[in-house]
C-alpha cells in the first residue's frame, strides 16, 4: 500500500482540527544543506513550502503538526555526477512560547519522518532513489504579530547510515 502526500497532509491537519483550539499556518522556507548534502549539491540552497496545524495547549504551549515540501535545483556536476534532491516531511513539534502565544520568542523541538528523493545523472546513466528517515528538529522563532512570524531551525536527518543530510532552515510563517 502506498501512502500519498495529500493523504498524509489531510491526516496531519485533521487530527488537531478535531481537538479544537486550532489554527492553520503556512510557511515559505529557505534550506541550506550542511555536511554531505552540501558537498553533493555544491552548496546550493533549496526552497520549501509548508502547511501546519497548530493546537494550543495552555498559555505557553502549542503542538504543531507540520507537513513540508522542500526541493533543490539540480546542481553542477560534482565528481562527474549531477544530483537533484527533494523531500517531504511530516513532523510533530512542540512550541514553547516564552512570553505570549501571539507575539514574541518561541522555542521549537520536534520529531518526524523525512521522505527523501534523489536523482543522480552521470555519463553512465541516471539513478533515482527514495528513502524515509527520522528527522529531529530544534530551533527558535519570533512571532511579530498574531499572523506573521519567522523561524530558524535545524533539521537533522540522513539519506543512509553514513550520509548526513542535516539542513539549516529559515522560514517565514503565516497564520490564518
Amino acid at each position: 500500500m502506498r501512502v500519498r502526500p495529500a493523504a498524509l497532509c489531510a491526516l496531519a491537519l485533521g487530527l488537531p482540527l478535531a481537538a479544537g483550539n486550532f489554527d492553520v499556518q503556512a510557511q515559505v522556507t529557505l534550506n541550506q544543506p550542511t555536511q554531505d548534502l552540501k558537498t553533493t549539491l555544491d552548496g546550493k540552497q533549496g526552497f520549501g513550502l509548508g502547511l501546519h496545524g497548530l493546537h494550543r495547549r495552555g498559555l505557553h504551549h502549542t503542538s504543531r503538526t507540520r507537513f513540508d515540501w522542500n526541493v533543490w535545483a539540480q546542481g553542477p556536476a560534482v565528481n562527474g555526477v549531477k544530483t537533484q534532491v527533494s523531500n517531504y516531511t511530516l513532523a510533530f513539534d512542540h512550541l514553547y512560547h516564552v512570553e505570549d502565544r501571539d507575539q514574541g520568542l518561541y522555542l521549537v523541538g520536534g520529531l518526524g519522518a523525512v521522505r527523501w528523493f534523489t536523482e543522480q545523472e552521470s555519463a553512465l546513466g541516471s539513478i533515482r532513489s527514495h528513502t524515509t528517515k527520522l528527522g529531529v528538529t530544534a530551533g527558535a522563532g519570533w512571532q511579530f504579530t498574531r499572523n506573521l512570524g519567522a523561524e530558524a531551525r535545524v533539521l537533522v536527518s540522513s539519506l543512509n547510515r553514513t550520509y548526513d543530510s542535516t539542513l539549516l532552515q529559515g522560514a517565514v510563517v503565516f497564520r490564518f
